[in-house]
């Protein structure tokens, strides 16, 4: 009896402690934590002064080194005039460096805020930044992913790809979040909400 109770015991505190590396994302109903950053107009952004005015769209991405990535910036940017008619800003964050997010500019022509995630503060309160092991990584640079030069001089971590909508009481009303990345969100499911 005693065996099986402490074989549980372990079991139980092994997943928890596996359990607490992953991400989750905010969930709805939760506060959305307040940031400010400078995007690549030279503008300040602050999510408390622009949710008091009207929702916020916030989208998490990985780099302009990734296709569903630059893809789903891409499809915001068309349908930019979309969301201003139902006066929604939109705002894209990832960790990427000053030229790295160059080129992701120069892939969608965003008309929106892209912010930079020092440190990557944002994507740790929403609860999104994702670590990679020593092999991970590895597997990254042989795919020409070199996160640690595309990100510096931040750790080479990513954001899950997920987006979450701000209301004006700074609740999040929406949230797309996928751990396993298997599905991304559409254009046409974020205009719905």
């Amino acid at each position: 009896m005693r065996s099986y109770f402490l074989a549980a015991l372990f079991f139980l505190f092994g997943t928890v402690a596996f359990s607490q590396g992953q991400p989750e994302g905010l969930f709805l109903g939760a506060k959305a934590p307040d940031f400010t950053g400078t995007d690549q107009f030279g503008r300040e952004v602050n999510l408390r002064q622009l949710a008091k005015r009207e929702p916020v769209l916030l989208v998490f991405y990985k780099g302009s080194w990734s296709p569903s990535c630059i893809r789903l910036l891409s499809r915001l940017q068309d349908s930019l005039s979309f969301f201003t008619d139902r006066q929604t800003t939109v705002i894209a964050i990832s960790p990427e460096s000053d030229s790295s997010r160059a080129i992701t500019l120069q892939k969608t022509r965003a008309g929106f805020s892209l912010l930079w995630d020092s440190a990557h503060l944002i994507a740790k309160r929403y609860d999104v930044l994702e670590e990679f092991s020593v092999s991970q990584l590895a597997r990254f640079r042989s795919g020409g992913i070199d996160l640690v030069k595309l990100n510096a001089p931040n750790p080479p971590q990513l954001p899950v790809p997920s987006v979450f909508l701000i209301g004006k009481d700074y609740t999040i009303s929406y949230r797309f979040f996928d751990s396993e990345q298997k599905r991304r969100v559409s254009v046409k499911e974020l205009l719905q909400q």
